[in-house]
């Protein structure tokens, strides 16, 4: 599967966990509902801004939408040390 498809695919399915249909969906990360539909279906890219818009709508970390891991839930916060 190549990039494009594995990410369209797993925004679909974090989407559908979430029970938003595209329409709800798009406009919780106020994109296009057609430029959702093509990034679902493989056939376009992302930008920047969109990708933290769906990370947020989705509540999934970006790992598991780049296919790093396959666990959507997020990753806790780090937890910062002072020396």
């Amino acid at each position: 599967m190549e990039f494009l498809e594995l990410f369209g695919e797993r925004v679909r399915r974090a989407r559908m966990r979430l029970g938003l249909s595209q329409t709800e969906c798009a406009r919780l990360a106020q994109m296009p509902i057609a430029v959702l539909s093509r990034i679902e279906h493989g056939r376009q890219s992302i930008y920047l801004d969109r990708l933290v818009a769906l990370l947020r709508t989705l509540n999934v970390s970006p790992e598991y939408l780049l296919g790093f891991r396959d666990d959507p839930i997020p990753l806790p916060p780090r937890k910062e040390t002072t020396p």
